[in-house]
């Protein structure tokens, strides 16, 4: 069996996110005492969002309540409702890994416009292949609502990867009133040759 998402095995797909996912962990989670991940039940963001969160705990402290996993659903605004009530200082979007990139940026708005609804105002962290299948937010911030939702909340983090360099780097994302989106990098982190090869054939659908 092949994974859907690239030329790797289903195998190599989960030992992928689970090397991203450590780094997610350490320094997209870095300073948060609550993170809540919502994630697409598949098996690859699964893997991510599992790997994530014992890195997290493993770097951060292990207690009860520190982090829980959301899966994504038609029914979003029930799901963000119920990650509200959780009372997160982050949600970390994990979605992208086998989905086609139109379906993830139509997810993305899904869930950042009942966000907004759902008065969510804390921080929000970004998979990289979200902010690639959202067209680096540009059709997020070309929707006023969603472009000003996004200017009033706490903070928002993004990660991204540079197989040939063999760094991962870890930004916040500014949005200006007039549209704008740029990038303030706060960490960076060499990765191992193997995580560069397996990212390198790791593509999503088109």
């Amino acid at each position: 069996m092949s994974a859907s998402a690239g030329k790797l095995s289903i195998g190599e797909e989960v030992y992928l996110r689970g090397l991203t996912g450590r780094l997610v962990g350490i320094y997209l989670f870095k300073g948060f005492n609550k993170v809540a991940i919502l994630t697409y039940p598949d098996r690859i963001c699964e893997s991510i969002s599992s790997a994530a969160a014992v890195s997290y705990l493993d770097s951060y402290g292990y207690a009860e309540n520190k982090i829980k996993v959301f899966d994504y659903s038609e029914n979003i605004d029930t799901v963000i409702k119920n990650i509200v009530n959780w009372n997160p200082e982050a949600i970390y979007l994990a979605f992208g890994g086998e989905q086609k990139m139109a379906n993830v940026n139509d997810m993305t708005i899904k869930v950042l416009d009942s966000l907004r609804k759902n008065g969510f105002k804390g921080n929000i962290l970004i998979h990289v292949r979200v902010w690639l299948a959202t067209k680096q937010f540009s059709t997020i911030v070309s929707n006023n609502e969603l472009r000003e939702y996004l200017m009033s909340i706490q903070g928002l983090r993004l990660f991204t990867a540079d197989a040939n360099s063999k760094k991962f780097m870890f930004h916040y994302i500014l949005i200006s009133k007039d549209g704008k989106v740029t990038l303030n990098k706060y960490a960076e982190t060499d990765i191992t040759q193997e995580h560069s090869d397996l990212l390198k054939l790791s593509l999503p659908p088109s």
